[in-house]
């Protein structure tokens, strides 16, 4: 088409292209709505009133050791567009490193973080890069490239139930890639890697937990094998506001009238905003700069301590109240059933870990049993090769010999059912 044609030309030249292709079409096209694409939901709302959903005023966290070890540094962070990943970046950025590395296997989630980066004028240089973990070729040569110093690995598959129908993708995210970036860290000499763990890898009940567990494994393999970089494994519970939790579920159903629905009546959480749980992540990677000896290759997993649990049922309650409204009268709550995978309660420990004080507060150490290096290898060579060809039940006996304790969705429903049957 000319590039000398006006609009009115152009216009025209449309509206006969389509009476040719379709004759009894009316010559005056329908108007097509477009709604814009919503990022992830933040609820800053909700982090505003996260005293009264959580009962609890947020934690006063002291992040000077986390200041000294990320000044000056050049930080890769993996899953950088998440709801963990993005406030990782955030509060990175804060600390004046020499350079932010961001990477994501999305394009809207990555250019997201990145504009908003860029948008702050920060005084930092920030890359993207859209990376998936499980290739390994793509994340060596990432890593060659901008020699990360600090790597914070976000990147994971999370959601139980979608991961309960996706196991083999699941067990390459969660496990490979895992594994790429924890060698590609030791490879070319990272000083520290933080894994971002879950309460879910404890005594799991989900393939998603269990998963998170094999990670944890390696990672402490990794830390206790070689001296040059310094694994920190940190495990928490739920994220208030983070996207896939009930509590922007709950924003939506409320804002529809209801109903608000619940799994189980007993069902329960542990809670923390974005930035609580973020700071307390730095803080606990930073420990071993504020406080030499606490820490120092030895495997151990930092725990964060959540509090309370939270009757799921409880903050539906707090969540309509917060709107002005009353519980099963303006807004019905209802029961769904447990889904697979899910537990009735979180163990943010399992009872044979001891835990320790490390004088930092929110930050607890624990000490799960570990497989050494050698042992581990093959082990963990099975699981990613069945979730290559997608051998379902190969995987799932493969994990759960790297991950005894694991139960599946039926053990957990036949609890379930039990403890509804004894009430």
């Amino acid at each position: 088409m000319s590039a000398d044609m006006n609009n009115g030309q152009q216009h025209g030249f449309w509206d006969r292209l389509r009476a040719l292709l379709n004759p009894n079409a009316s010559m005056e096209a329908p108007t097509e709505m477009v709604s814009p694409r919503l990022a992830p939901c933040d609820l800053s709302g909700l982090q505003m009133d996260s005293t009264q959903l959580l009962r609890r005023p947020p934690r006063s966290i002291d992040l000077h050791a986390a200041s000294t070890l990320m000044s000056g540094k050049r930080i890769l962070i993996t899953g950088a567009g998440g709801t963990i990943g993005s406030e990782l970046v955030r509060q990175a950025a804060s600390f004046k490193p020499s350079k932010l590395v961001l990477v994501d296997n999305s394009e809207f989630n990555l250019y997201q973080i990145d504009m908003e980066m860029r948008e702050l004028g920060l005084d930092v240089p920030v890359e993207a890069y859209l990376v998936d973990v499980c290739r390994r070729n793509h994340l060596t040569r990432l890593f060659e490239n901008t020699k990360p110093e600090i790597v914070l690995h976000a990147a994971a598959f999370k959601h139980v139930p979608i991961v309960e129908q996706n196991q083999s993708p699941a067990a390459l995210t969660n496990v490979l890639g895992a594994k790429n970036v924890f060698d590609a860290s030791v490879e070319f000499k990272s000083e520290a890697v933080v894994f971002i763990s879950t309460d879910k890898a404890v005594n799991p009940t989900s393939f998603m937990g269990a998963t998170k567990r094999i990670a944890e494994l390696y990672a402490q393999a990794l830390d206790v094998a070689q001296t040059d970089t310094r694994f920190v494994t940190v495990r928490f519970g739920n994220v208030l506001g983070s996207t896939g939790s009930v509590a922007p579920l709950f924003e939506r159903q409320i804002a529809a009238g209801g109903p608000v629905t619940v799994t189980h009546p007993d069902i329960s959480r542990y809670f923390m905003t974005t930035r609580e749980a973020v700071q307390l992540v730095l803080q606990a990677a930073s420990l071993d700069h504020g406080q030499r000896g606490v820490v120092t290759h030895d495997g151990r997993i930092f725990v964060l301590d959540m509090g309370e649990p939270i009757r799921i049922v409880e903050l539906a309650k707090r969540m309509i109240e917060a709107h002005g409204l009353k519980p099963d009268e303006d807004i019905k709550i209802e029961f769904t059933g447990l889904r697979a995978g899910e537990k009735l309660f979180e163990e943010i420990f399992l009872d044979t870990e001891k835990l320790i004080k490390t004088g930092a507060d929110g930050v607890l150490l624990a000490s799960p049993t570990m497989i050494d290096l050698p042992l581990l290898n093959p082990r963990f060579a099975d699981v990613i090769s069945y979730a290559q060809s997608c051998d379902e039940v190969k995987l799932a006996e493969a994990v759960h010999h790297l991950v005894p304790e694991f139960r599946g969705p039926s053990a957990v429903a036949d609890m379930a059912a039990s403890q509804t049957a004894a009430e």
